[in-house]
């Protein structure tokens, strides 16, 4: 899906916060129950600066440059001791765009490509251009966009014993996929030609099958599904507004949360953000019962939590920069106590983009957190994040060539 058009932003970095970086970044605490609506008020205290700590998180390595596709880095993973990166636009064994996806491990001291996967090699497949990764089990499709690219099916590759990753099946015909997320054995589709919310495939005694299509009732609201994410037990739908003139658009976005119980997945409440005209849900995360939602429109990403079976507003943060805009919320990702949210846009000296650490206060209204930034001049530095058991994977973008920064806890 494309994105809006970049606006000019203004900002530099100083001092070691993130008040410099074109704003600075607040927190709200909400501490509301009750099933969530649009309509719902956000009750809000009033914010504290959200501070950095003295340095940001430099890379513990570098990935790409001049001998990459510059479409290298377009979607990541990781599994914590692989990293995934999609290079949609490579041309194997002459094949101009059938697309690859770069497998790199940790060997001895460094991270080395140790095997590159490929699909079909059908001219313009955009192999790689959609990456999930969880465990043993990859998920690859390819890139999708409106420029007539290939449909292809969601291939799965696994690893069993250490050894190398194999193709094991094909979860669909050949289809659009616009976003895609699996967690053990269970993988949530979202594809262009599908008329309900997602589709649910789970893998058992080895063996891949879907298991349920997911809807939500007044589905023709003006929004369309932009994201996806699974836990495992917990499948979330983001559903921001439609864009372009179309006869009905919603002035707000939401997230369907679906959960399993006794084998089926059922609608268990849908979320909401705070100020009535936003993108909420452009990008969605879950892990360990919370859910992390972001609304690049606004700055804003928020931090929900799960307790005796009922999700609460915990936090939002949000990035102030006056009639400039970060695209903080553009991309959200999570894992455990780990809350990453990328702002591609922001700006300082030579460089535009930054992923915010969120780490969450327990009893105090100042929160700490760290940032990381790319080592060298970069462009939209953090459209694309992944983090794994302490491995995280933020992509950047530099005078054509497309590069993969890694950072380790």
């Amino acid at each position: 899906m494309n994105r809006p058009t970049r606006r000019a932003i203004l900002g530099s970095l100083a001092g070691g916060t993130l008040a410099g970086m074109g704003g600075c970044l607040q927190m709200f605490s909400e501490n509301a129950s009750g099933p969530k609506s649009e309509d719902e008020s956000w009750k809000t205290v009033s914010p504290n600066p959200f501070t950095a700590v003295a340095k940001s998180r430099s890379p513990v390595a570098t990935l790409g440059g001049s001998n990459r596709s510059e479409s290298f880095g377009r979607a990541v993973a990781t599994t914590g001791d692989t990293v995934f990166v999609g290079v949609p636009q490579a041309t194997p064994d002459g094949v101009k765009k059938a697309g690859i996806v770069a497998v790199f491990e940790q060997l001895g001291n460094g991270w080395e490509q140790t095997a590159t996967l490929t699909g079909r090699k059908h001219k313009r497949d955009y192999f790689g251009g959609q990456i999930a990764a969880s465990g043993s089990t990859l998920l690859i499709s390819n890139e999708y966009n409106y420029s007539g690219t290939s449909r292809i099916p969601v291939s799965v590759f696994e690893r069993s014993n250490g050894d190398g990753w194999e193709l094991a099946t094909e979860l669909t015909e050949r289809v659009y996929v616009e976003s895609m997320a699996v967690d053990g054995d269970t993988a949530v589709l979202r594809t262009a030609d599908s008329d309900e919310l997602v589709d649910v495939f789970e893998r058992e005694n080895g063996e891949w099958g879907q298991r349920q299509t997911l809807s939500a009732d007044n589905r023709n609201d003006g929004r369309i599904v932009r994201s996806v994410a699974t836990d495992g037990e917990t499948i979330l739908v983001g559903a921001p507004p439609k864009a372009g003139p179309k006869r009905r658009r919603a002035r707000s976005g939401v997230v369907h949360v679906f959960k399993r119980s006794s084998g089926t997945w059922n609608h268990q409440t849908t979320l909401s953000g705070a100020t009535g005209s936003d993108h909420f849900g452009w990008s969605v995360s879950v892990a360990d019962r919370k859910a992390l939602i972001g609304d690049y429109i606004n700055d804003t990403a928020y931090v929900f939590s799960l307790s005796d079976d009922h999700w609460s507003r915990e936090q939002m943060y949000t990035a102030t920069s006056g009639d400039s805009s970060q695209y903080f919320g553009d991309t959200v990702a999570m894992d455990g106590n780990t809350l990453l949210v990328g702002a591609p846009h922001v700006q300082f000296g030579d460089s535009v983009g930054a992923v915010y650490k969120l780490d969450q206060p327990s009893s105090t209204n100042d929160p700490r957190g760290i940032y990381f930034t790319a080592p060298d001049t970069s462009e939209q530095f953090g459209d694309v994040i992944a983090t794994t058991n302490g491995t995280t994977i933020v992509a950047g973008r530099h005078s054509g060539e497309g590069f993969t920064y890694i950072y380790e806890q």
